[in-house]
């Protein structure tokens, strides 16, 4: 093993970090979620800091995600070697655990045929009842800020996290992964948890807090404002803190390429199985949504 001191531009420390010469891992980027859309999965072959060996896209992959009932196969994109995409939009289902198997690839170039799997209960959604949408005011009492106060329900199975933003009429929507690296989906952890259900015939109740400022979004007389949460357990929220302490928005990297092995440390943890062989996460996460008309 030979440790390398890589600096991290964003906190301008020396972090010691072990890597194998001949280290050839399998990077996975992608998710599976409650939302109607065609998924997508990137791979990568890792590069190496100590040959100068770049990071590689990996094609040839066969790649389907199954809960035993409804199979869903992704097809390698002709335009975008390395981009995998189911053959439609599709969804799966809050409740149901979810095995994505990924094979006929030979990473590491020993003749062998590799085969990696990610497995993960994707929470049942939480159900909004209600949604309320006011102005705040500041210390002059001149309205400003939008508040928009989400309320919900919790069922058995569901997440550990409920992460929500906002979006008013038409702009575009988020993914778990399009925020990786924000540090928002980790800053504020005690807001971000909800009550955990034990028994199947129990429920629990929470509300969200989104704080929309007028500088950002204008909100105006009948807009329609978004909210939109994830949900998500405590294995991926881990994920997330760890990927948070090793980027920065001060330090933005290519969203295309976000396990890049000279920025992204290939030891952060992973739901990739062999976890030798493999970096990066398969998000398995549902998501709640509601709208209401702004009529301030």
């Amino acid at each position: 093993m030979i440790v390398l001191a890589l600096l991290f531009y964003s906190c301008e420390q020396n972090v010691n970090i072990e890597i194998k010469t001949n280290d050839k891992r399998l990077l996975v980027d992608g998710e599976f979620t409650t939302y109607s859309v065609i998924h997508t999965i990137r791979l990568y072959c890792s590069g190496s800091a100590i040959t100068g060996r770049p990071q590689t896209v990996v094609t040839g992959a066969k790649i389907f995600v199954t809960d035993n009932t409804d199979t869903f196969y992704y097809l390698e994109n002709k335009d975008i070697p390395g981009l995998y995409q189911t053959s439609g939009a599709c969804c799966g289902t809050g409740g149901h655990n979810y095995t994505l198997t990924i094979t006929n690839i030979d990473i590491d170039s020993n003749g062998h045929i590799d085969s990696y799997t990610a497995n993960g209960l994707m929470p049942v959604p939480v159900k909004f009842d209600s949604m309320v949408s006011y102005y705040g005011m500041n210390g002059d009492r001149v309205k400003g800020t939008v508040i928009t106060l989400g309320y919900y329900t919790t069922f058995y199975n569901g997440p550990n996290y409920l992460f929500n933003y906002v979006i008013v009429n038409n702009h575009n929507s988020y993914t778990l992964t399009d925020m990786l690296g924000t540090g928002e989906l980790t800053r504020f952890e005690f807001t971000y948890k909800t009550r955990k259900v034990n028994t199947p015939d129990s429920v629990a109740t929470g509300n969200t807090y989104y704080a929309l400022e007028p500088q950002v979004i204008n909100v105006k007389y009948a807009d329609t404002i978004n909210t939109v949460a994830f949900n998500f357990n405590q294995y991926q929220y881990d994920f997330l803190k760890e990927f948070d302490n090793n980027t920065s928005s001060d330090n933005p990297f290519n969203s295309e390429n976000i396990f890049d092995q000279l920025k992204i440390p290939t030891n952060l943890p992973t739901n990739i199985e062999p976890s030798d062989k493999a970096a990066g996460y398969f998000f398995i996460y549902s998501i709640s949504k509601i709208s209401n008309v702004f009529n301030e």
